[in-house]
């Protein structure tokens, strides 16, 4: 289990920092299992009045977890089939949307569509992994 949490800090005259103090990331698709009794899963997202985001995902579904962050920052999300469904962990204190998104979705083949006139996230599209062809020189062997 790699824990991890996102935390934005400020510097005085520099740009701001997003600061990785503890993140959870669990990839396995099994449910989470303690002492004989399963845990539901814990899915809250907060936008504050500065576009940054507050989130607290145990256990929730990738699907889930994109879907309640675009309700609250006002974009689209599309997930193609093929998808895996792992459960996301994660606990994010004061970052920007985009970060998140990135952090979420790292290692995954995704697109983050922008508003090209305020530069604001206005789709997330989750694709498959892609198909890597062999190369010529191994066909047919």
């Amino acid at each position: 289990m790699e824990v991890t949490t996102l935390q934005r800090s400020r510097g005085a005259g520099s740009r701001a920092v997003l600061a990785v103090v503890v993140v959870l990331l669990v990839v396995c698709e099994s449910t989470t299992v303690q002492a004989g009794t399963e845990q539901k899963p814990v899915l809250r997202v907060d936008l504050n009045t500065t576009g940054e985001i507050e989130l607290d995902a145990r256990g929730a579904t990738i699907a889930d977890t994109l879907q309640a962050i675009g309700s609250k920052a006002g974009f689209e999300v599309s997930i193609e089939d093929g998808i895996e469904r792992s459960p996301v962990n994660m606990v994010v204190s004061t970052a920007p949307v985009e970060d998140v998104l990135r952090q979420i979705l790292r290692g995954r083949n995704y697109a983050l569509i922008f508003d090209a006139n305020d530069m604001f996230v206005r789709e997330v599209i989750v694709l498959p992994p892609p198909v890597v062809p062999r190369p010529a020189w191994r066909r047919g062997r």
